[in-house]
């Protein structure tokens, strides 16, 4: 009876460390949620060149759409 509690606290011991997929799907998980916040901080930094740069193309766009 001793050999078995000693075997069932030695896998229940180990059973944490054995299976680690939860931990690194929390990591990609931050690391995608590091990249968003970089993305998102990057476009609010540019937002105004972007806008001018686009409607300048879409002006420019327009102008040729009407002159053919």
């Amino acid at each position: 009876m001793l050999y078995l509690y000693c075997l069932l606290q030695n896998l229940a011991a180990r059973r944490p460390w054995k299976s680690e997929e939860g931990v690194t799907a929390i990591e990609y998980g931050l690391i995608a949620a590091l990249v968003a916040v970089a993305i998102i901080a990057a476009l609010g930094t540019l937002k105004g060149g972007l806008v001018d740069v686009f409607t300048g193309v879409g002006g420019k766009l327009s102008a040729a759409a009407t002159a053919t």
